[in-house]
């Protein structure tokens, strides 16, 4: 029986505590000079990765004296590798059937991934609980941390009951993923598009559009095309399929489009810029840029000017002109120029607010609306006679123009007076008498026509005319028809009549023109004996 207590006491000595790689060392020596069987000496174990040393090393305390010394005493167990070092420490003893606390430290000694414990449970030791929880599958209890950078520190309590005496090994498994990376970058060509052109173009003229095209991406762009989609309002007049050849990253180009319009209202003119699916080495994707587009409307602008006035004026009297202008197209026009020509010889009475400036007269419109109009009234008056043009005309801030004309005819002012006397007064019946018929035009510019009726009472017969103008007698009337006046200069007509009947006898003359609105009268009277 003491021998078998021997031989079990001796086996129990030389159990190695495996912590992968760590290794317990065997007994020591006592003082006497042999192996202790009965009273195990308790040990301190240190163990270093198989790249530091060719074979472990050992480091002990000195030996105890009884069992229930190393029972009490802590021990520490080190790993160490190149990432992470763990330490293992017991923190709190147990006897069979009390909890026994120990303790796990991993410290990181560079960046490590997926740092896993496995703690695997002998017979005769029962796991209690871990701080952190720990993940259980039969004897084995683990914990896993995802990431631990240099310097971070792990710390794990757990406690155990042993439930059976001896000495008892819970042994570690620590892992760590090892990872290397290839670092590389993938660029991706990034298309901007901006596209800029006029807000409007009027109907049958030609708009122009530029597209700016930039690479604001981390790859070359190759083979980048722009393309132009016009809405149907216009007709094409450049190539709509434009290539801007490759475009290094930052790198800007512009194409210029053109096309006609043809058709009026309110449209939106797009592009897009595509690049090919290739790049130089022949591989990569294709692309393209998000599509712009710039608004743009067909507009057809119109102005119009109407001058009126009078056809036929004399000189020197005011009349009223009428300049009224018209924007007869569906955009707003903006300084609207008007400039009156005006005749040499007129005169300004009134300039209807312009600015008079020589022989003209001058206006500002700063906006005339579409479909609006407005209307000048001046006063202008001739200085001498004779046909003369009024000429008014009109330029918009867009170029558009326009212009009217009015001619009247200015007159002079006629000034005629007339006279009738005879010869001879009283007479007797069978006696002749001569009236004299002096018709004089006053005016200074032209001559004037007329025509002079004379018309004689019954007991005066007209026996014959004579004078400047050629007369007519029909019965007891006398006419010269058309009778031209001389400016400044009179008119000498004669009737000879004979007494016929006794009495009070009289002579009305007439003189009606188309400048009077009444005829101009005057008579003469002649008592027959």
């Amino acid at each position: 029986m003491n021998r078998l207590t021997l031989l079990t006491s001796s086996a129990l000595s030389l159990i190695t505590l495996i912590f992968l790689g760590c290794q317990t060392a065997p007994s020591q020596p006592t003082d006497s000079g042999h192996t202790g069987s009965s009273q195990p000496a308790a040990e301190t174990t240190q163990w270093r990765p198989a790249s530091e040393v060719t074979r472990p090393t050992y480091t002990t305390t000195a030996p105890a004296a009884t069992r229930s010394d190393r029972r009490s005493d802590r021990s520490d167990v080190i790993f160490k590798s190149h990432q992470i070092e763990v330490t293992k420490s017991v923190l709190e003893q147990a006897s069979v059937g009390g909890d026994l606390v120990y303790q796990l430290k991993i410290e990181a000694i560079a960046d490590a991934q997926n740092v896993r414990v496995v703690e695997s449970m002998p017979s005769g030791v029962q796991f209690r609980s871990a701080d952190p929880t720990a993940s259980q599958s039969g004897n084995q209890v683990s914990w896993t941390f995802p990431s631990m950078s240099e310097g971070d520190t792990e710390t794990i309590q757990v406690t155990v009951r042993p439930t059976s005496e001896g000495d008892h090994t819970i042994c570690s498994t620590v892992t760590v993923d090892n990872t290397f990376c290839l670092d590389f970058f993938a660029g991706q060509p990034k298309l901007d598009v901006t596209k800029t052109g006029p807000s409007s173009v009027e109907l049958g003229e030609e708009a122009s559009w530029t597209v700016t095209v930039t690479n604001s991406g981390s790859a070359v762009a190759s083979n980048v095309v722009v393309t132009d989609t016009l809405p149907d309002a216009f007709n094409p007049t450049s190539d709509l399929r434009q290539s801007i050849g490759d475009l290094e990253p930052g790198q800007t180009e512009t194409v210029t489009f053109t096309a006609e319009a043809v058709k009026q209202g309110s449209f939106q003119n797009r592009a897009v810029a595509s690049y090919d699916s290739s790049g130089p080495d022949g591989r990569g994707g294709a692309g393209a840029s998000p599509q712009t587009s710039a608004p743009i409307a067909v507009v057809q602008s119109g102005i119009r000017v109407s001058k009126s006035g009078p056809e036929e004026a004399y000189v020197f009297k005011p009349e009223k002109f009428e300049i009224t202008i018209q924007n007869t197209g569906d955009t707003d026009l903006e300084n609207v120029r008007i400039t009156n020509l005006l005749p040499q010889g007129a005169s300004v009475a009134n300039n209807g607010g312009g600015r008079v400036s020589g022989d003209a007269i001058g206006w500002m419109i700063p906006n005339l609306p579409a479909g609006s109009s407005q209307r000048i009234t001046t006063e202008i008056a001739a200085t001498r006679t004779g046909e003369f043009t009024n000429t008014v005309r009109l330029r918009a801030a867009s170029g558009l123009e326009a212009s009217d004309s009015f001619t009247t005819q200015w007159l002079a002012v006629p000034g005629v007076t007339v006279s009738i006397t005879d010869s001879k007064d009283p007479i007797r019946v069978g006696e002749s008498t001569t009236y004299s018929i002096q018709v004089r035009n006053q005016g200074d510019f032209e001559p004037v026509s007329g025509t002079v009726t004379v018309t004689l009472s019954d007991g005066i017969v007209p026996t014959a005319v004579g004078g400047d103008a050629q007369g007519q007698i029909d019965g007891q009337t006398v006419t010269f028809p058309r009778t031209t006046l001389e400016p400044g200069k009179d008119t000498n007509l004669s009737i000879t009549a004979e007494g016929n009947e006794i009495g009070a006898g009289r002579a009305v003359m007439n003189f009606s023109a188309d400048f009077l609105a009444d005829p101009i009268i005057s008579q003469e009277a002649t008592n027959v004996y």
